[in-house]
């Protein structure tokens, strides 16, 4: 889960014109860099008439947006602004819009921010949709976020000069903060190094991604010399996401001797905030249910000469992430005596 995925109607926004004229009260160039525009100053502002219009955003139901939303599961927000009435606005900026018109349909894009990352993901089509929703499907979690909602249409009013006419663009923008739940637990592997002998890694990778409702799924990649699995990597399909995903012996197991040594070293992470102190690995008794380890835990060098391994050995890591969510999982262990 890397990405946060938001369907809907969408569009570029065009934010109105921004004519640049000579005005007294322009904003002041930079002759050093740009002496071509001596004695030209460049307005801050449109010189068209630009109608701001207040937007509203809530739930398909009327009700307000959710503080707190929840990883993978969609939503449908509707977005309420005079810019899809009839009429074009008459006034912008307490200025009078000499016969205004609507020139073209609206354009609409919706974005999920996220804060915490400083990323924005923008919006694909939804069919069957208003042009004012969308279905929002925060795939990635986040403690400060927001959903908003930008749009423009094109507009016509009329000229000084008679027979003539501008073209402008209303906007109508806003957005309502939230935060998205985590509901994914960690994807966290081990890599296995014997010394002076083979080596090779295990990692699992969710799939399908974003999947809802519960429980996640998981695919287990072995890949190297350890696994025999060197020019095409072993894959084991289907495990339930959680604190009991269990590799049969008859379809991976680790061969070592009962004189190797070897060095362990944590890969992967979680998808959203891994709580480090929670993170164990080590050799078991069995496995399913709580791990019961079998010598030290967390220790980067294992020597197995030191170690009295059960006839039901496993290789485990057992990690958790901040919100609760927890990941187990054992990979067999056959010690060659």
């Amino acid at each position: 889960m890397k990405t946060i995925r938001i369907v809907a109607i969408s569009a570029v926004v065009m934010f109105g014109s921004m004519v640049m004229a000579q005005e007294p009260s322009g904003a002041p160039v930079n002759l050093e860099k740009t002496p071509w525009l001596k004695g030209v100053e460049l307005s801050p502002y449109p010189t068209n008439l630009t109608p701001t219009l207040p937007l509203a955003i809530y739930l398909e139901n009327g009700e307000a947006i959710p503080a707190t939303l929840t990883e993978d599961v969609p939503i449908v927000v509707v977005a309420d602004t005079a810019i899809f009435d009839s009429d074009a606005p008459s006034k912008a900026n307490d200025q009078e819009i000499p016969n205004p018109r609507w020139d073209a349909s609206t354009a609409v894009s919706w974005y999920f921010i996220d804060w915490e990352k400083n990323k924005n993901f923008n919006a694909s089509a939804t069919p069957g949709l208003a042009a004012n929703q969308m279905v929002v499907m925060p795939t990635t979690p986040t403690g400060k976020g927001a959903v908003t909602c930008h749009m423009a249409r094109r507009m016509r009013y009329d000229a000084p000069e008679p027979g003539r006419s501008i073209v402008s663009y209303a906007n109508s923008s806003g957005g309502r903060d939230v935060r998205v739940l985590d509901i994914t637990p960690p994807l966290c592997g081990l890599e296995i190094t014997v010394k002076d002998g083979k080596s090779g890694s295990f990692w699992p990778v969710e799939y399908p991604a974003d999947k809802y409702p519960l429980p996640k799924t998981a695919n287990v990649y072995f890949g190297g010399q350890l696994f025999g699995a060197v020019d095409k990597e072993i894959v084991v399909e289907g495990l339930t996401l959680g604190d009991s995903m269990i590799i049969n012996p008859e379809q991976v197991t680790i061969g070592v001797a009962a004189t190797d040594q070897l060095t362990i070293r944590v890969i992967g992470g979680d998808n959203y905030k891994l709580d480090n102190a929670k993170v164990k690995f080590g050799i078991c008794n069995g496995a399913g249910g709580e791990p019961s380890p079998v010598g030290p835990i967390n220790e980067e060098t294992l020597d197995l000469s030191k170690i009295t391994i059960p006839e039901n050995a496993y290789i485990y890591i057992d990690a958790a992430d901040t919100t609760g969510n927890r990941q187990v999982l054992f990979v067999p262990l056959n010690v060659v005596k």
